[in-house]
């Protein structure tokens, strides 16, 4: 069976908790590996409020479920080159 088009590259980026001496805590986000995907779906919305644009993106991809992808992650689009967005992955079906 044909896997499908995986012509994407995607970065995967683990989000880590960090407690300063302080207690407080900050989000760091470290390489969990790159991965091949395919995009299945791009959209892009624009909203208006009070005179300030607020634009919205969201992207649908296919990987194979061997790599552990989990919800709050980050995935940056490596490839094609000239394009590194920076996704956050809000659902994993």
């Amino acid at each position: 069976m044909k896997a499908g088009p995986m012509r994407y590259r995607l970065e995967l980026l683990r989000p880590e908790k960090r407690v300063d001496e302080y207690g407080s805590e900050s989000v760091t986000y470290i390489h969990a590996g790159t991965i091949h995907a395919e995009r299945v779906k791009a959209a892009g919305v624009r909203s208006e409020e009070v005179g300030e644009h607020f634009p919205a993106y969201s992207v649908s991809w296919n990987v194979r479920d061997a790599h552990p992808v989990a919800e709050n992650w980050r995935v940056r689009q490596v490839s094609p080159p000239g394009q590194p967005y920076t996704y956050t992955v809000t659902s994993v079906i």
